[in-house]
């Protein structure tokens, strides 16, 4: 899938619609039009970062009609709690219908950046995978922000500040020619870009023979899962590096329950990666790319960050949680996205 958790689904996006425009005149507020670069033609090499170090990748929502861009970075500031009165001003002095969208006053922000670690000389990184295209800009030069969640309303007024997302605001027009919706972007807040400008190529399948597909017993806990399935089809693709094998599973109804991927070496065969992405009460697995004789890519590969292995994503929805982007090496790891899904 792209990587859109179901907060930028329709229903979402309507709910956002019913977003208050107003903002609070007694806040502090910064022109951020004439300062904020934008990088689209060539991504930035920059120094090599840690191998290992974890890595905090967040999404972009438009907020309703207006012309703001949001990033909620509520999933590393939490504030759920009440009694923290340095997290968001009186929210019930502001008003209903101020409260809904405000940007921070210098207090709030320096509170903000200090709990999230982030300074203002660090940047926001903004890279559309799907056009390869990267947007940066400046910390200092972009508002703090709270935003009321697409699953509160008026009518759960006088507002908690569980309510609120909280993060940066970024003029739409800074992000011309991004996915719609910023379906295909991701953020990264920090000094330097972490993003690779090779690109990543969204995955071509073709169906191969069962017998083509790689011989390797199931884990345990994977034949528990596909118990009272059958093997579907099995669909392959090839690049210089690897190649992915792809099974489907099949529930008693012959709709796909599951899917199992093996990515090996294309020059040694030896298995890199097994993953089983598998229908359950939050996820179900999406459909391949062109499946349904239109455009839609949900599988991508490729070197997307600068110092880590390429990397696969793309086989699943999410209703409860947040997407993965899997690495492909040993390690085995998985980078699941900050994406501040309140289901």
């Amino acid at each position: 899938m792209t990587l859109k958790p179901l907060l930028l689904s329709a229903s979402f996006l309507i709910l956002l619609a019913a977003c208050n425009k107003k903002e609070s005149s007694k806040l502090q507020k910064q022109d951020t039009s004439k300062n904020a670069t934008v990088e689209t033609d060539s991504l930035q090499e920059g120094e090599a970062t840690p191998r290992k170090e974890s890595i905090n990748l967040f999404t972009v929502m438009p907020k309703d009609s207006s012309d703001i861009a949001f990033v909620s970075l509520s999933d590393i500031y939490p504030v759920d709690d009440e009694k923290d009165t340095l997290v968001l001003p009186n929210i019930e002095k502001l008003g209903k219908h101020s409260a809904q969208y405000f940007t921070f006053s210098k207090n709030y922000r320096k509170r903000f950046l200090s709990k999230t670690n982030i300074a203002e000389t660090d940047s926001v990184f903004v890279y559309d995978y799907a056009k390869n295209k990267l947007a940066s800009f400046l910390v200092k030069n972009l508002k703090t922000a709270a935003m009321l969640n697409g699953y509160s309303s008026e009518e759960d007024w006088p507002y908690h500040n569980y309510d609120f997302m909280i993060g940066f605001e970024i003029n739409k027009k800074q992000l011309s020619g991004f996915s719609e919706y910023y379906r295909d972007a991701l953020v990264y807040v920090g000094k330097e870009n972490p993003f690779s400008k090779e690109g990543l190529k969204p995955i071509s399948w073709k169906k191969i023979a069962p017998k083509d597909y790689p011989s390797k017993s199931l884990k345990k806990e994977d034949k528990n899962t596909l118990k009272g399935t059958n093997a579907g089809n099995t669909y392959s693709y090839q690049t210089d590096s690897y190649q992915y094998f792809l099974q489907d599973y099949l529930d008693s109804n012959k709709i796909i329950y599951a899917r199992r991927l093996l990515v090996t070496d294309s020059k040694t065969k030896e298995i890199i990666i097994e993953k089983l992405y598998s229908q359950s009460e939050g996820t179900s697995p999406a459909p391949l790319n062109y499946e349904n004789g239109d455009d839609a890519v949900e599988q991508y590969t490729g070197k997307l960050f600068k110092n880590k292995p390429e990397v696969v994503f793309g086989f699943l929805y999410e209703s409860f949680g947040c997407p993965a982007i899997s690495i492909i090496d040993k390690s085995n790891e998985e980078i699941y996205l900050q994406c501040d899904n309140r289901h």
